[in-house]
């Protein structure tokens, strides 16, 4: 990394910082507000405090590919590692996985500030992103002077459907900093902000072109350190206690994966004091919660004030949910006073005195106002949660359209674990899910409709009888998940298919809805229904596939270490064979009936368009073609291995370029001159091609380009993708299969 010129903060400066906080509290001194405005118990967090690793990458020599201290990428980002002539030069991406320490790290960062340990030449302000962020940041005087903070992009109800845009406001809000940290979940910055048909580098969005830290989840190293630092006075001594200290260790190891998040590992302490092992979020978070009610419950029984487990715990519950239902990062008491009229809640909330691990505290912002705040999202999401399970009805759990992603994924989790939701159908409609992670979730007898979910992941799902309902599912992720019985044997309208052909060979298919496009002149175009839906093969058929199939490989481009090269030197008599085998493994019992078979050529360029109207499925620039297929300027005169270039807007690859693409028939609703149609040969004696192929130029690859051959022809360019299709079986059918089954 660059040479620092200055120390903004360091690890050794958290002791310092502490006692120079708690002098500052002491005091009175006006950044007390603003500090507990963010944390409940600042000292605690500095004492426990492990400075997090990660990735940088700057303007300088700074690649981001060897790991650094945290504090070392951010004195260098202060100091030098920036180019101010850059737009977004002085404006810092700060990624990570869920519980990796963001927030903390900015909070470190204002607190740093805040007590004055160092003098530092500028001034600090944090904001969490909400409704209020850009009136907030205009309101800052003195910009060249100040350092902003903003935290939680991933959880800004404003960036909800259109997050690029939204951080792309935030960035032209605050180019005129001194410095400015913007945090977000990196799956989500990854999934919901990069448009990968531009190929950005990692910090670049649009004109603006940012430094970026990848915070990295902690090692069994900083594991110790941070138990060394929490049970500083006496850990060693339970380590002498074997009981106690196999306790602690079994709790630790028990959380697998996730005691190298930061913020999971907090809460340790609440994790031994309970009966059984938490492995998994949901179930770490809901054991730091009960342990908290009952430690409230047992400091204010001497009291006699009225706060019971239940009564506390629907009291936060209510807060949680209109925080989230309003966009609010903390609530002011009168407003939380007043919502508890229509539950009935008589719990004297202003009396109570919050315990110092509370997970909501209260604070009074600068202006002498009590608000209400939890100590994280993550806690506010889940209690909010409880509530909605909590007014869910006997037979449904309806996901409101407020709900957060981690709200969503709580709901999804809790259903599965709780015996008393399960048989809940659960109603997921018109919500954005897409890029959603839905990795091994129970998701039986759901109902998602009007869901954006491509590009979602169901990879190892349960979804088994869900009914998607409008859903737009093209690119969605399911890998082995359909093929290990997580979807019913029998494809499923709507959904992704894929077909187990062999040991590790699966023909992988998207689902298409019924529509229409428009072909011809657009001063007098012909509008072409597809009136049934289908599904289409995600790829062309692959030399591997193929061989599976017919046990033989008539391709002229073969490579032993390469199988996913498109098949070729296929005549449409080949293809068509090779559909009639497939049919051959249909079982005859199946409650429709299934047909594979080339797809037609108007089904062919619906998928291909994938709803667009222009030259390519991906627009009208040639120069962008190398980006999604292979041709003559790229392939070096060969076929290359399908799905290594971009998809089209539904999710399929190489509809461009690689090899030509057999279709059923030829249209001739494609030619405008029967002149130009019968060039070649009769139309009957011939079949379409379409897409180009790998020896092309760009105009032969495009969508409304088309060829045609006789249909015994075969060439290296030449390959194919089939297609499915269903057509429900009539009753007199199902009752010959019943009988036969029956042996009637």
């Amino acid at each position: 990394m660059s040479e620092m010129v200055e120390t903004y903060i360091s690890a050794e400066w958290l002791k310092p910082i502490e006692e120079s906080l708690r002098k500052s509290r002491k005091r009175g001194a006006s950044q007390g507000s603003q500090i507990d405005a963010i944390l409940r118990d600042p000292e605690s967090f500095l004492r426990n405090y492990v400075e997090p690793r990660c990735r940088y990458k700057d303007h300088t020599d700074n690649n981001g590919k060897e790991p650094c201290l945290a504090f070392d990428a951010i004195n260098l980002f202060l100091g030098n590692g920036v180019d101010p002539s850059k737009a977004g030069g002085r404006q810092m991406l700060v990624l990570g996985d869920s519980g990796t320490g963001k927030t903390s790290l900015l909070t470190m960062l204002k607190l740093a500030h805040a007590t004055e340990h160092r003098p530092v030449p500028y001034r600090c302000e944090f904001i969490s992103l909400g409704q209020d962020a850009i009136g907030k940041i205009k309101l800052i005087e003195k910009e060249m002077e100040t350092v902003i903070l903003l935290d939680g992009l991933d959880e800004d109800p404003l960036a909800k459907g259109n997050a690029r845009q939204r951080l792309l406001e935030l960035l032209e809000a605050t180019r005129g900093f001194l410095r400015v940290f913007i945090s977000c979940q990196n799956r989500y910055f990854l999934q919901n902000i990069k448009n990968p048909e531009l190929d950005e580098e990692e910090g670049k969005i649009g004109e603006f072109d940012c430094p970026t830290m990848m915070l990295l989840d902690f090692d069994e190293d900083q594991v110790s350190a941070y138990l060394e630092k929490r049970f500083k006075r006496n850990w060693k001594d339970k380590i002498a206690r074997r009981a106690k200290s196999e306790l602690a260790y079994s709790r630790v190891e028990s959380m697998g994966k996730l005691r190298f998040r930061p913020q999971m590992l907090s809460l340790i302490e609440d994790l031994m004091k309970s009966d059984e092992p938490a492995n998994d979020e949901y179930s770490i978070i809901e054991t730091a919660v009960i342990q908290w009610l009952i430690r409230e419950e047992e400091a204010h029984e001497k009291e006699n004030l009225n706060v019971s487990i239940e009564s506390l715990y629907n009291a936060v519950k209510q807060i949680a949910l209109l925080m989230v239902k309003e966009g609010l990062e903390s609530i002011p008491e009168n407003i939380a006073i007043e919502s508890f009229i229509s539950i009935q809640n008589n719990i004297p909330l202003r009396a109570v005195e919050f315990l110092p691990s509370a997970l909501l505290h209260r604070f009074r912002d600068q202006a002498g106002q009590t608000h209400y705040r939890f100590i994280h999202q993550t806690f506010r999401d889940f209690l909010a949660v409880q509530s909605i399970f909590d007014s869910s009805d006997e037979k449904e759990i309806v996901v409101p359209d407020f709900a957060t992603n981690k709200m969503i994924d709580f709901i999804v989790k809790g259903r599965g674990m709780d015996e008393d939701l399960k048989d809940k159908k659960l109603i997921m409609r018109d919500l954005q899910l897409s890029t959603f992670g839905f990795e091994a979730a129970d998701l039986k007898g759901a109902v998602i409709e009007g869901a954006d979910l491509r590009n979602a992941n169901f990879q190892d799902a349960d979804l088994s009888e869900v009914n998607f309902k409008k859903c737009l599912l093209e690119g969605a992720r399911f890998d082995q998940a359909i093929t290990t019985g997580a979807i019913p044997d029998t494809p499923t309208v709507g959904l992704p298919v894929s077909f187990g052909i062999d040991e590790d060979v699966f023909l992988d298919m998207l689902w298409v809805e019924p529509g229409s496009f428009t072909i011809g002149h657009r001063k007098s175009p012909i509008v072409v229904e597809i009136k049934e839906g289908y599904w289409l093969g995600q790829f062309p058929v692959t030399q591997r596939v193929f061989q599976s199939i017919m046990e033989f490989n008539p391709s002229f481009f073969k490579s032993d270490s390469e199988k996913d090269l498109p098949v070729e030197q296929v005549s449409w008599y080949d293809a068509q064979r090779f559909c009639q085998e497939l049919n051959s493994l249909i079982p005859d019992d199946l409650d429709d009936d299934y047909q594979f078979r080339l797809p037609g050529e108007i089904e062919w360029v619906y998928a291909c368009r994938a709803g667009t109207n222009t030259m390519f499925s991906y627009g009208d620039g040639e120069e962008h073609l190398s980006k999604f297929g292979w041709y003559a300027a790229n392939s070096n005169a060969q076929t290359h291995k399908v799905g290594s270039k971009k998809p089209n807007p539904w999710g399929f690859y190489d509809m461009h370029g690689n090899v030509w693409e057999w279709c059923k028939d030829r249209n001739d609703d494609f030619f405008t001159s029967i002149l130009t149609d019968m060039v070649n040969s009769d139309a009957s004696k011939v079949r379409a091609v379409r897409g180009g192929c790998w020896s092309n130029n760009p105009y032969a690859c495009r969508t409304a380009n088309r060829n045609w051959y006789s249909p015994d022809a075969n060439s290296s360019s030449i390959g194919f993708r089939v297609a499915l299709f269903r057509q429900p079986k009539s009753e007199i059918q199902k009752e010959k299969i019943e009988k036969k089954q029956l042996g009637l």
